[in-house]
């Protein structure tokens, strides 16, 4: 049984960290001069719905009942207390040489706040919400998803936690950044990118980083009091101590189910809990993980807080860069008998020297069964691999949808648009999805869908469905009564040789601006359109050699209003 002895190390650990009530409420650090504002979001862009944090760590601890790790997203399963980010490397300061780890987490109590028990803080930038459809109030041309969520952290100043060691920081400023989408079987998985830099003057060497993970599933719904007890009315009993763990090498990943008792999987009682959860590794970069150089290392062992074999960064530098997969078979690591906490890091980079980055990238993946989680986690490395081109392993995926009044004008792009597979769905707020008809094919990768029978002022979702009731591409679109201020499209679409016909209407008279940005921001054509009236207008862009085949962003500014939407250029 876990027990919250540990009420002195609790006690240590928010000595001069005061709790935090709310998401964006400041903490002030004790021996620091600066208050620091520690925010936290929950990501709920795909069915894995996620605590995000700007101290590096993920998940709540069970501080509330919302989503720490939930999935599928509003099932009221949760599958992991705590998690975050380990670097360890060798370098140097004026005490001599070192190796330093820094943690986001470590063992410790559920039901306290997070950032108590990270070494990282906040660090040049507040968490970051951006999204790439262009319907979304967060719709930004940088982002690399539908969801992106950046923030970042720093390990300067130092913050010793629970460490017997001397403070070392490494100097080290983290961008994360969270990718997600919302369909086909992408909607399992949740990217994880962490770009680590090394702020410092000395050079970073045999550096290792690694995602430290305390998966822990149960039935959070089932549970009368929060955080969970043995002694919980429900008679769920404990939180902990029922985990199955197993590691599939191949595909580098950490999977982890509820169980009850052993033997397993017998003894489990597996459908309490019906899915899997996980996390993958991806890759490195500079270098790949198939270089000789470059290794894994898997460990774990039974959640112990303030262990004397892991209270020193000596110590959690040598369990994180032995390379090795340790074996999850010891009693320790088992269901009833063990309570394991695990670590899976990659490395080494052989030197990080000053102002320069690595990136290592990990994935969460759910599943209902192995094999599923085992196919969401090969598809994960796939659109990995591919950049992250949506092209590549997505059934489907919203191009445009464009509104006017009396009218819906919806694009998706499918690798299977002349199947006659795809039909479309409409929906209003509370209300349920029902069919309009068969989505039309354009060419051989795209599928259309007029709607005419919309009423002025309504909102509206749509998507498109195959005939085994799979729905991809949804997205919510705002009818106006009048005309507005709107970008309602570039013909045609995707646009091929030749210039584009851009489309737009205006609530009111006054100059115009239209702009085409590429994919990395960088205007590539702007047209001052001079004063304009009120309603729909039409104005041609001349291509050039700057507008070449590929994804673009136009944007049409008028006073302090701005709309924008996506560009497929074909050559």
């Amino acid at each position: 049984m876990r027990l919250h002895l540990p009420l002195i190390l609790a006690s240590a650990l928010l000595l001069g960290l005061p709790p935090t009530t709310a998401t964006g409420e400041s903490t002030t650090v004790s021996g620091q001069a600066a208050t620091l504002a520690y925010s936290t979001r929950i990501h709920s862009g795909t069915l894995l719905g996620v605590t995000i944090t700007n101290y590096g760590f993920l998940g709540n601890n069970h501080v509330s009942r919302s989503a720490s790790l939930e999935y599928p997203l509003g099932s009221g399963y949760e599958h992991l207390t705590r998690g975050g980010l380990w670097v360890g490397a060798q370098s140097v300061d004026g005490y001599g040489a070192f190796s330093g780890v820094t943690t986001a987490c470590i063992d410790g109590p559920p039901g306290v706040n997070p950032q108590s028990g990270s070494e990282f803080t906040p660090g040049d930038q507040p968490i970051l919400v951006r999204s790439s459809r262009p319907t979304s109030p967060y719709y930004d041309p940088q982002a690399r998803s539908e969801l992106d969520y950046v923030g970042s952290f720093t390990d300067l100043p130092a913050r010793n936690i629970s460490n017997s060691d001397a403070s070392h920081p490494l100097n080290l400023l983290v961008r994360q950044e969270v990718y997600g989408w919302s369909f086909g079987d992408l909607q399992h998985a949740l990217f994880l990118r962490y770009v680590i830099r090394n702020q410092g003057s000395a050079a970073l060497t045999n550096l290792w980083a690694g995602l430290y993970t305390e998966f822990a599933s149960g039935c959070r719904k089932c549970y009368v009091n929060w955080p969970p007890s043995a002694s919980d009315p429900s008679g769920e009993g404990g939180w902990y101590s029922k985990k199955w763990i197993q590691y599939d090498a191949p595909l580098r990943l950490l999977r982890e189910h509820y169980c009850r008792n052993q033997p397993v999987p017998g003894g489990c009682n597996l459908a309490h809990v019906p899915a899997w959860m996980g996390v993958k590794l991806l890759g490195v970069s500079p270098g790949s993980l198939a270089e000789a150089d470059k290794r894994v290392t898997l460990a774990a062992w039974s959640w112990s807080p303030g262990s004397p074999f892991r209270d020193e960064d000596s110590e959690r530098y040598a369990i994180m860069s032995t390379g090795l997969i340790q074996s999850l078979a010891g009693d320790s690591l088992q269901p009833v008998t063990g309570d394991p906490v695990e670590l899976l890091a990659a490395g080494p980079f052989a030197t990080v020297a000053p102002g320069d980055s690595v990136i290592v990238d990990f994935a969460l993946v759910g599943g209902a069964e192995i094999a599923d989680l085992q196919g969401h986690a090969s598809l994960a490395q796939q659109f990995y691999d591919s950049g992250f081109d949506i092209a590549v392993p997505v059934e489907a995926s919203l191009v445009s949808a464009e509104a006017e009044p009396g009218l819906v004008r919806l694009r998706w792009y499918t690798t299977q648009a002349a199947s006659g597979r795809w039909t479309v769905a409409r929906a209003e707020a509370g209300a349920d999805w029902r069919t309009l008809g068969a989505a039309a094919a354009e060419g051989t990768d795209y599928v259309g869908f007029e709607d005419r029978s919309v009423a002025a002022g309504r909102r509206y979702g749509y998507r498109i469905e195959t005939p085994d009731g799979a729905a991809f591409g949804e997205t919510w679109v705002d009818v106006p009564g009048a005309a507005s201020f709107a970008l309602l499209g570039v013909r045609p679409q995707p646009a091929g040789p030749g210039d584009l016909r851009v489309v737009f209407s205006l609530a009111e008279a006054g100059p115009v601006r239209l702009e085409l940005f590429d994919a990395a921001g960088r205007c590539v054509r702007s047209r001052d359109l001079g004063t304009l009236e009120a309603g729909s207008h039409h104005v041609s862009l001349e291509r050039d050699a700057r507008i070449g085949a590929g994804i673009y962003f136009a944007r049409l500014t008028q006073g302090g209003r701005q709309a924008s939407l996506r560009v497929v250029v074909l050559d």
